[in-house]
């Protein structure tokens, strides 16, 4: 059982080794962004959403495929803060909605002018707090990220500046008509590891 285990840790920090003299990234970003809820046009109702905004993280991983084309992926959560103001009675009631998701996001980045750069992707959704009382739709789906920047290197560390935009539920897993689209926007603030 010793030498097992000492085989495969053995094999573990040999393959750390290889995949370290391949020129990766490991990134941390951070953004307090804007959001809020499209609703579908033909939506009758008396209902509407107003975004209080969102705060979002991610651990970013990034392959770059030559000089100017790089892949990404990670995993990004964010906590969004929505009011539902609605007239049931002809007064107007509010409902603070809290839409908390698990996002994968799998982007091309093209950079340009060495340091500026470009990406899109869609983004793989996981709402982790949805009930069957919310009065939004289960976000859980597929949605797109755009974004662009700037970023600085020196040595192993990398200063990203992202601002971006993203709409969730574009594609969804469930079945049935989607009305409401979560959307994202700001700009992400971040550090980066090279190796």
């Amino acid at each position: 059982m010793m030498r097992k285990t000492f085989l495969f840790l053995c094999s573990v920090l040999f393959a750390l080794v290889a995949f370290s003299q391949t020129k990766n990234s490991l990134s941390v970003l951070y953004s307090p962004a804007s959001n809020g809820i499209d609703i579908k046009n033909g939506w009758i109702g008396d209902m509407g959403y107003t975004g209080k905004g969102t705060s979002l993280i991610e651990l970013r991983y990034s392959r770059p495929i030559n000089s100017y084309f790089t892949i990404e992926t990670g995993l990004q959560y964010t906590n969004n803060r929505i009011e539902m103001d609605y007239f049931p009675d002809g007064v107007t009631h509010y409902k603070n909605l809290e839409i908390n998701m698990i996002s994968i996001p799998i982007s091309g980045n093209v950079t340009f002018l060495k340091y500026f750069f470009v990406e899109t992707g869609p983004t793989f959704d996981f709402e982790t707090n949805h009930s069957s009382s919310a009065s939004a739709n289960n976000q859980s789906g597929i949605g797109l990220a755009l974004g662009l920047g700037g970023k600085y290197t020196f040595k192993r560390v990398t200063l990203i500046v992202n601002p971006f935009f993203q709409r969730h539920l574009l594609l969804s897993i469930q079945s049935g008509q989607t009305i409401q689209h979560l959307w994202q926007s700001g700009v992400k603030f971040g550090v980066g590891f090279n190796f």
